[in-house]
């Protein structure tokens, strides 16, 4: 997406918060309409704050029990978004904030997209290298499968892998 195209969506997107944000004041009045949005921007930081620090007790326990946390991972992300759409002012965007924060409407888009997306991850080798492994979602299969220690150093990841080049 080229820079000219990212300037008029963020434009026009702020264009139409305005506009809503003029609407909602004209039925309500303006202090009204502000109480809102303050009021909506310290209720996202809660639930940032809650939210979050149950998201990465999960993705810690996950690690722990040696499993991979993609669930957790989109999550995380979801939840920075969330976070700042929140503190940004506007009702479109304390919407979409607050979709991106509740627990119900989080894990089911943070579901979907693990399950469609890929899951790509840098992790570091003993002798201070890193690896980067990229997990694209198979026919059928499933991607994020338990990696089998053979004791010899080496660590191998089972399952099926297609390389798609762009």
């Amino acid at each position: 997406m080229s820079f000219g195209r990212i300037f008029f969506f963020i434009f026009g997107f702020a264009l139409l918060e305005v506009l809503v944000l003029a609407q909602v004041a004209g039925l309500i009045g303006w202090p009204i309409t502000i109480v809102a949005t303050v009021a909506t921007a310290l209720l996202g930081s809660y639930l940032f704050r809650s939210q979050g620090l149950a998201t990465w007790t999960r993705l810690n326990q996950k690690m722990q029990q040696g499993e991979m946390p993609g669930q957790e991972m989109v999550e995380g992300i979801m939840l920075l978004l969330g976070g700042a759409l929140l503190i940004t002012p506007g009702f479109i965007t304390d919407a979409v904030g607050f979709a991106l924060l509740l627990p119900g409407s989080r894990r089911m888009l943070a579901r979907k997209a693990v399950e469609k997306g890929t899951l790509q991850t840098f992790s570091s080798m003993q002798g201070g290298g890193f690896t980067y492994t990229s997990y694209t979602r198979t026919q059928g299969g499933n991607p994020f499968q338990q990696p089998v220690d053979r004791n010899d150093g080496h660590v191998t990841i089972e399952g099926e892998a297609r390389r798609e080049d762009k």
